[in-house]
């Protein structure tokens, strides 16, 4: 399956920039105090699942590092946007943790300078990945999803029982100043699973190019919807076949609810539990 990673998400109309090196100490000191948890024996820091984490109480933390910085002016004031993030540590036996199932960490700061002084003024975390780690740092892109809003995106998979399933990962600000997530399945491959139907021959042929799917969808930022609290909306172009039904450049529209961004039910790639 070709995985459409494609977000041409770069049009934006205020350019941010990489954090210069000057402002870089101070505003490592202010997340620092919000850590205050090292972990010397792998040069991180040391923090807690979110509250709605399935591994909120299973002796797991999350060995943090900083993997982004980035400058931008938001609403009038100098703003900084800055990722961190870690892989599943077991506290008792003192490994990562390294399950299959098991996600890492993105952890997201939004600091302002006030009187030559940065603080913390959003944050936010998202559970991402497999394998108890998260995507690697070159994968992450940083991204404009309003007006005055930014955040950082990136592509995530799983597979499992010979199906593959990714998604892009978007972790963000609204207006509401609080810092929101959304998870938008991209793609979806049972190849693996299936094989090449041509093998088999009558009712075994038939079941298996009925199940089987190879199915992507580009993921883009859609401008000419209304944003909903200072964040635009998604748009998919889905192509690839699923059992029966085949899709070619077929687009769907994923608003922002306030909260997050969620694709309508007819969208082929939902995933189905």
């Amino acid at each position: 399956m070709k995985y459409m990673i494609a977000l041409l998400l770069a049009a934006s109309p205020v350019l941010a920039s990489a954090a210069p090196n000057n402002d870089k100490a101070a505003v490592q000191a202010a997340i620092a105090q919000y850590y205050n948890r090292p972990l010397a024996a792998h040069n991180c820091q040391l923090t807690e699942p979110p509250k709605d984490s399935e591994t909120a109480s299973d002796n797991i933390m999350y060995c943090m590092k900083p993997v982004a910085d980035h400058s931008v002016t938001r609403n009038g004031k100098a703003t900084r946007y800055v990722l961190y993030t870690g892989f599943a540590y077991d506290m008792k036996l003192k490994v990562k943790r390294d399950a299959h199932a098991s996600s890492g960490l993105a952890e997201l700061f939004v600091l302002e300078k006030t009187d030559g002084k940065w603080a913390i003024k959003q944050h936010g975390s998202d559970e991402i990945g497999a394998w108890g780690d998260v995507p690697e740092n070159k994968d992450w892109r940083f991204v404009q999803m309003g007006e005055q809003n930014w955040g950082y995106t990136v592509e995530s998979g799983y597979t499992g029982q010979g199906e593959t399933t990714t998604g892009e990962n978007f972790l963000f600000t609204d207006n509401s100043n609080r810092v929101r997530n959304s998870f938008i399945s991209n793609g979806r491959d049972n190849g693996a699973h299936y094989g090449n139907c041509d093998e088999y021959k009558g009712r075994e042929k038939r079941d298996c190019e009925n199940s089987y799917a190879s199915i992507d969808a580009k993921i883009t930022l859609d401008k000419s919807r209304p944003s909903v609290s200072g964040v635009w909306a998604l748009s998919a172009t889905v192509q690839g076949v699923d059992g029966k039904k085949r899709y070619k450049n077929q687009k769907y529209a994923i608003p922002y609810e306030g909260k997050t961004h969620v694709a309508p039910k007819s969208y082929p790639l939902n995933i189905k539990y």
